[in-house]
This record gives C-alpha cells, sequence and structure tokens, in this order.
C-alpha cells in the first residue's frame, strides 16, 4: 500500500481508545476513535478505514450490530474488522467470526501481539487490492501489439512489484538476442536496448534452463559483468523466463530487495504476472505467424503473390509522390520442368529454396523479394533505376550460374533469366502496368538464349 493504512478505534473505554490511538500512531499509522457504535458507522460513512478495532460491548449498539452493518454493505465489507474485547468465552468468539470478523483479541493487550496481528492483516489486504489490480492488468496486458503491453507494463507493474528495478525482455530468435520491451531503469541508454544472448548470462541462463534464476550475491555471481551500473540497495537478483511450454518468449528481470519483497506471497504474485506477460506474448508470437501464414509462401518463407501486389502498389505510389525511381525484377528458373521432371518435385523445392536465400543476399532491406509463382520470383528496388538494377541483377545472376546447388541427387547447374523495368521508363500510371513490362522484359531475356538479364525497351511498347 503506497499510503500509510488508516485504522478506526472503536472502544468506550477513553484510556484505551487513547493508549491504542498514541502506540499506532508511534508504528506510523494513520488513527482516528469513536466512543459509540453508531459514531462508528457514521464516520465509516464519510472516511472508510483499512481497519478497525472494534470492541464489542459499547453503550448504544454492540460490536456485532457495527460489524453486521459494516460486513453487509457493498461499500465497506472490505474494511478488516478486528474485535478488541474483554470477552474471553469461545460463544463469544464464534459468533463475532461468523458474522464476519477478520480477527479477535483480548483485553489487556498484549501490545508485540496486536501489532504482529495488524501487520499480518495489512500484509494480507496488500494482497488482496493488488489481486484485484493485477485483474486490470491482465485485461490491459492482453493485448496483440507489443507496444500495448509494454505501456500496460509500464503503467502498473510497479504497483506488484517493489524490487528496486525490473526489466521485461522478449527473444528474438531470428537475429539471436534479448531486445527490451518495458523497464523502470533511469538509464537512458536503456530504451530500444538489444542484447546478444550471449551477453545476458543470467537471462542465457534462465532460457537454456527454462527455469527461474535467483542471485542473493549478484556482483560476486557468474552472472554479473563488468558494465558499470546503478547500485542496488541489495545484492538481490531474479530473472523468470517468460515461455509457452517448452518455447521461451522473454524474461522478466528484477533487481534490488529493499524493500523486503520475496516472501512465499510475494514469489507467487510475481510468478503469476510472468504467467499474464508469457500469455500476452505467446498471443503476440501466434498472431505473427498467422499474418506470416497470410503473406507469404510456405516453401521459399518469401512474399507471396497476392502480398507482392500490395507491396507493389504502396512501393509505385510512394516512388510517384516522390519522384523516384522504383524497378521491378522478374527472374525465371531456366528449364526448371526438366529439374522437376528428370530429378522429382523434392528436388525443385530445394533449388527453389536455394534462389530464395541467394536472392535475398544480394538485396537491401528496403527491397522487395516474393515469390511470384511456380518458378518465378519479383523483386522491387525502391530509388533505383533500371541500369543500376541490373547491376545487382547481374551480381543474382552470376552467384546462381557460378555455384552449383547442393540437392538430393548432388550438385546441380542452375541458371536464370531475369527482366527489369523502371517507372521513369514510360510514364507508368500504375504498378500493374510497371509490372507488365517487367514481364515483357523476361520475355525479351528468354528469347535471347536465357541466362541473362534483359531490360524493358520502351520503343517495344504495345
Amino acid at each position: 500500500m503506497t499510503r500509510k493504512p488508516y485504522i478506526l478505534i472503536v472502544d468506550d473505554e477513553e484510556d484505551i481508545r487513547l493508549t491504542l490511538e498514541a502506540v499506532l500512531r508511534t508504528e506510523g499509522y494513520r488513527v482516528t476513535t469513536a466512543a459509540f457504535g453508531n459514531d462508528a458507522l457514521e464516520m465509516i460513512k464519510k472516511d472508510p478505514p483499512d481497519l478497525m478495532l472494534l470492541d464489542i460491548m459499547m453503550p448504544d449498539i454492540d460490536g456485532y450490530e457495527v460489524c453486521r452493518q459494516v460486513k453487509g454493505n457493498d461499500d465497506t465489507k472490505n474494511i478488516v474488522v478486528v474485535f478488541a474485547t474483554a470477552l474471553r468465552k469461545t460463544k463469544d468468539k464464534v459468533e463475532g467470526l461468523d458474522i464476519g470478523a477478520d480477527d479477535y483479541i483480548t483485553k489487556p493487550f498484549n501490545m508485540p501481539e496486536l501489532l504482529a496481528k495488524l501487520r499480518v492483516h495489512f500484509r494480507i489486504k496488500d494482497y488482496q487490492n493488488k489481486l484485484e489490480s493485477l485483474v486490470d492488468f491482465a485485461h490491459n496486458a492482453n493485448a496483440l501489439d507489443l507496444n500495448d503491453i509494454a505501456a500496460a507494463i509500464r503503467r502498473d507493474f510497479e504497483e506488484f512489484i517493489t524490487a528496486d528495478r525490473y526489466s521485461v525482455f522478449v527473444v528474438d530468435d531470428e537475429n539471436e538476442c534479448f531486445r527490451l520491451l518495458a523497464h523502470n531503469h533511469e538509464e537512458g541508454g536503456m530504451d530500444r536496448h538489444e542484447l546478444p544472448f550471449d551477453q545476458s548470462p543470467i537471462m542465457n541462463e534462465a532460457r537454456l534452463g527454462k527455469g527461474k534464476v535467483i542471485e542473493t550475491r549478484f556482483s560476486s555471481s557468474p552472472f554479473s559483468s563488468d558494465v558499470k551500473r546503478r547500485k542496488y540497495n541489495d545484492d538481490f537478483a531474479l530473472c523468470l523466463p517468460l515461455k509457452m511450454g517448452s518455447k521461451i518468449l522473454g524474461a522478466l528481470n528484477l533487481n534490488g530487495n529493499s524493500k523486503g519483497f520475496f516472501d512465499r506471497l510475494d514469489f507467487s504474485l510475481v510468478a503469476l504476472i510472468a504467467e499474464i506477460l508469457s500469455a500476452s506474448l505467446n498471443n503476440v508470437h501466434q498472431l505473427e505467424k498467422l499474418k506470416k501464414l497470410a503473406t507469404t509462401d510456405g516453401l521459399t518463407e518469401l512474399l507471396n503473390h497476392r502480398s507482392f501486389h500490395e507491396r507493389l502498389h504502396s512501393e509505385f505510389e510512394r516512388a510517384k509522390r516522390f519522384g523516384q525511381a522504383l524497378s521491378c525484377v522478374m527472374l525465371d528458373i531456366d528449364y526448371f520442368k526438366k529439374f522437376n521432371d528428370t530429378h522429382g518435385h523434392p528436388t525443385g523445392d530445394t533449388i527453389l529454396k536455394e534462389i530464395a536465400v541467394r536472392l535475398k543476399r544480394h538485396l537491401r532491406k528496403i527491397d522487395t523479394v516474393a515469390r511470384y509463382g511456380g518458378e518465378e520470383f519479383a523483386m522491387l528496388l525502391p530509388q533505383t533505376g533500371a541500369h543500376d538494377a541490373q547491376i545487382v541483377t547481374e551480381r543474382i545472376r552470376l552467384d546462381i550460374a557460378s555455384r552449383p546447388f547442393e540437392t538430393d541427387k548432388g550438385p546441380l547447374n542452375v541458371t536464370v533469366s531475369m527482366g527489369i523495368c523502371d517507372s521513369d521508363m514510360m510514364g507508368f500510371q500504375t504498378g500493374s502496368a510497371l509490372l507488365a513490362k517487367s514481364d515483357q522484359a523476361l520475355y525479351m531475356a528468354k528469347e535471347g538464349g536465357r541466362n541473362q538479364t534483359a531490360i524493358c525497351n520502351p520503343e517495344a511498347a504495345s
């Protein structure tokens, strides 16, 4: 709880009220008192306490009735009620507990016992509040976008976590690194932070071992590095893998235990938060897989035919808007049908996959490459005229022709033909028209003997 707990003392004996008030204020609690049950109920309406120390025997209404009204009201039912009375019979205690009281302590008070009980009740109440808030966090974190998950973490995380510092990383298997999702570190350099797997020993241990890693003397552990960071209030570190089944999706790191954090309940809460984050990251992961299946070719993992046309439209419009050239390249594997007929379709599939690998090797991040269909591939080279594009296509052609393809039928020689057209050549109005002329140039390359690149001839426009 961020604010000081608020206690209401209800007792008709002034000496008891004053003594309890003095002791509890010394312990840091906010305290008010009431001598009568009806006065207490009015005070509760205006300012509900977190906990009420309630006498049973009082002049107007007894403590049992006060408890019934408090626990029977939705607005006040979560107030902790502790009966503080001289009644010692078991039946009196049972009656009080049956109507909703949370605890019972007898007069004269044993102050250390009373204070210990109050600490327990406030700790439990704190966890109840956190669990209620955790429902909202789970709802907010149950997003299909990493930015939304990061926003939920930054907004709500410190309400649940009492460690000095936290960070949440996601696993990027393709680039073999951890990418920072959210954190509360003061160092601005943490933003958009990426760490290769081997540069974060504690996260990598959690990733490979697929279990939590706890260090109470982190600075002298094998996971510590020489990188100077903010000094924590202690040497505690915890890393929890975020996973779904055996798939590791990320890691939750907690550093510093200065606030008395990590008893059994705290750890259970952290483990629950890790489960929520794991489920959220898995949802994002599954959505990305679905998007990839919808937009890519299953064999080569390049863009598929439909996605290429969407990219062609957007790149063509961008080129027009900024007055830049856009080259479109069509590629066809020479005599590919013979490979399938002679060696079988699995061998043909091997060739298609290796073509995709070699194409990507020669293209920039801003370029687009797709499997257009069958043995045809298509490429878009933004900010590139046809003659500059030909330099790229010649590198591709020579790479393919000069090195045999390793297949289950042994090494096989492969060649390709390519056709190029750029958007500046003929005043194209659509990307589809540009693509058609690139295909026409490909036909010229094949008619000219294959294993070559041809640039569209504007004068041959039909």
